[in-house]
């Protein structure tokens, strides 16, 4: 993720500093770096479903090509594994184009928040106001291709009539947050909602992954006449049976967090955030992003 991406959290922050009572600079500041952690390691668990994508592709064709027996560049034998390549690498593409779309779902919403921000403190709100309808336009057609793209059903969400805006938000983000709150929420839930299916998804691709690579890397070896190297087959063995063992784990947490940053969205906007509420987040929030990277 960019620099901008924990700007979606720093506009809770303002909002709750606003109209919540929370005033405390050093809470708001632990807040937005809080957010800012936890896009990077979204980006980086994003980067983790690509890799594993095109790696249990890559060990599948392996394992294809093997059990295929001895064959010559043009015949028969050598077009079908061609025609598997081509058939899987096609597969590949659609879900790298749904991790790619993600990715940039997320910048759009992050560029919202981020005018959100300007159009709160500008002298010239309608300049603001225009800004942020082109983004909010690109964010809703991102969401749509997001729908496309997924291969489950994401339902467009009914629009969210019970939230009411605390009246002490005023002006023009007033104006925009009652215009643009059922968006917000829409679009968020799209981000959880494809998330999770990309968890659910990459978790029988590990299951593949691991089994063709323990055959090549741990049980071929072993198997063979030759002698093999005592530590390199014992490191080989480790690595394989661990590793990737947490990613669906973290994606998934990933998941649950923006499903509750929506609902933290919603309670900023109606006056409902507490300080505590906001401090317990954060604390989970910060020991999220700590289990994505500490293996890293």
């Amino acid at each position: 993720m960019t620099k901008k991406n924990h700007k979606t959290w720093v506009v809770i922050a303002i909002i709750v500093t606003t109209i919540s009572g929370c005033r405390s600079t050093d809470e708001y500041k632990k807040f937005a770096e809080a957010g800012k952690t936890f896009a990077e390691a979204t980006n980086s668990l994003l980067g983790d479903a690509e890799q594993i994508t095109i790696n249990t592709t890559s060990e599948r064709l392996l394992s294809y090509r093997i059990t295929s027996g001895k064959f010559q560049p043009n015949d028969e034998v050598a077009q079908k594994l061609v025609n598997h390549y081509n058939e899987l690498s096609e597969k590949d593409k659609e879900r790298l184009e749904l991790i790619n779309e993600l990715r940039k779902h997320n910048q759009f919403l992050q560029d919202y928040f981020s005018k959100l921000i300007e159009l709160a403190g500008s002298d010239s709100p309608d300049r603001s106001k225009a800004a942020v309808e082109s983004i909010a336009n690109s964010l809703q057609n991102s969401g749509n291709k997001l729908v496309s793209l997924s291969p489950i059903k994401i339902d467009r969400l009914l629009s969210v009539t019970k939230i009411v805006l605390d009246a002490r938000i005023n002006g023009a983000i007033k104006e925009e947050l009652q215009k643009r709150k059922d968006t917000i929420y829409q679009e968020i839930t799209i981000q959880e909602k494809v998330l999770k299916e990309l968890g659910e998804s990459l978790e029988g691709d590990i299951k593949t992954l691991r089994n063709l690579q323990e055959y090549r890397l741990v049980v071929q070896p072993l198997t063979q006449p030759e002698e093999v190297n005592a530590d390199t087959w014992i490191e080989a063995r480790y690595n394989v049976m661990t590793r990737n063992a947490d990613v669906i784990t973290k994606i998934n947490d990933a998941s649950d967090k923006l499903a509750k940053f929506k609902e933290f969205f919603i309670a900023s906007i109606e006056g409902d955030l507490t300080s505590k509420r906001l401090h317990d987040f954060i604390q989970e929030t910060n020991s999220f992003s700590a289990f994505v990277f500490e293996q890293k």
